[in-house]
């Protein structure tokens, strides 16, 4: 990785870090910190996002045009989709098993996952009509516009295997409770599927673990090696 690529994606830790903490501070509401959350958005952040403006992205347009995809980043916002969806799904599980205790937090945590899932819907949706849909309209003909429309109905087909792979994202679960939530991830699938883990260090562990209590049953391929994200494939083998 280069120093100036090392640099960005340090720059984008760093933003993200402030802006969890923030948003975990006002879910907890402690609206005090609302006037310093909100001098770090207008002193870093857009100040960030104008830099992208003005000198990443017009860089980046001729890369794309030459040796890139379009609508890569828009198959990025559906993997987290996906994430959000299943992870809504197993917080949901939780909170109906969990203690009375425990409840108000594992409720503060759906409200947070349903909030990400909204914000990034909202902007997923809007590129789509702002960039792609006009251009979809004005260039493509009437019989491919139907014939793309016919296919998006056909993926509501239960029998249809689904368009985008199901994510796993444990970075911000408490360690204790990641295993045991990969293992009711990995129960759910049916043979042939398979979910994306994404970790925050090498799962090796976890891999003798599946290795010792389920050997012939998992597949199991990395996808990406730190420094980091760690992203592995775990299958349900066909003949599970």
């Amino acid at each position: 990785m280069s120093e100036v690529i090392d640099a960005i994606k340090g720059h984008h830790r760093e933003l993200m870090a402030h802006i969890i903490d923030g948003t975990e501070s006002l879910a907890k509401g402690e609206v005090a910190q609302l006037d310093a959350f909100v001098q770090f958005l207008k002193s870093d952040l857009l100040p960030h996002a104008g830099g992208e403006e003005a000198h990443l992205y017009p860089a980046i347009d001729a890369l794309v045009r030459d040796h890139g995809h379009a609508t890569a980043t828009m198959s990025v916002d559906h993997e987290f989709i996906s994430g959000y969806v299943q992870e809504l799904e197993q917080a949901g599980n939780e909170l109906q098993r969990a203690a009375a205790a425990d409840r108000p937090e594992l409720a503060r945590r759906v409200a947070r996952l349903a909030i990400g899932l909204e914000a990034l819907m909202k902007v997923h949706l809007e590129k789509e009509e702002r960039v792609y849909l006009p251009l979809f309209e004005r260039y493509l003909p009437a019989s491919d516009q139907q014939r793309v429309l016919d296919g998006m109905h056909e993926a509501y087909d239960v029998q249809a295997e689904p368009a985008v792979e199901k994510i796993l994202d444990v970075r911000r679960v408490m360690p204790a409770q990641r295993h045991v939530l990969i293992f009711e991830t990995f129960d759910h699938l049916r043979p042939g599927e398979a979910f994306i883990l994404v970790n925050d260090h090498e799962p090796k562990p976890l891999y003798y673990q599946f290795a010792a209590e389920l050997a012939g049953q998992f597949e199991w391929n990395p996808l990406q090696a730190g420094p980091t994200e760690w992203r592995v494939k775990i299958g349900r083998t066909a003949q599970a």
